[in-house]
């Protein structure tokens, strides 16, 4: 397929051939992976979302102290079973905040994440055994 050179006349399909520019095929681009896409989305929410890593210091804060008054209001060790998990999700957003690559920052954003989940699930296990 050949196109019409810029220097041709508006409305002007007649020109000449030799004179066209052969269209440009898109660039195939490498096809990308699920973990390609993923590291792309880590660091892409990381860059424009800088706050985060602090708000989810805070947040993780928080429930770590909802889980010590719980301990006093419901009299039973019980609640501080989600603490550790919190913990470990606090050093995993740590490493988090230091992390140079997109492979780090995926990692260890699903590590914390994944840690936080569980120690979400370990407290609705508890609240259930303790009510």
């Amino acid at each position: 397929m050949t196109t019409v050179p810029l220097t041709a006349p508006r409305g002007d399909d007649t020109a000449d051939p030799g004179e066209a520019v052969p269209a440009e095929a898109e660039p195939s681009a490498a096809p990308v992976g699920i973990v390609e896409l993923s590291e792309r989305v880590a660091a892409s929410v990381l860059t424009r979302f800088p706050w985060l890593i602090r708000a989810s210091e805070i947040m993780l804060a928080l429930f770590t102290l909802v889980c010590l008054v719980a301990v006093g209001t419901r009299l039973s060790a019980l609640p501080l079973l989600p603490i550790p998990l919190f913990a470990v999700s606090w050093l995993f957003l740590r490493r988090l905040r230091s992390s140079e690559t997109r492979a780090q920052q995926l990692r260890w954003s699903l590590l914390m994440a994944l840690a936080a989940m569980v120690g979400f699930w370990v407290m609705s296990v508890v609240a259930r055994w303790v009510s």
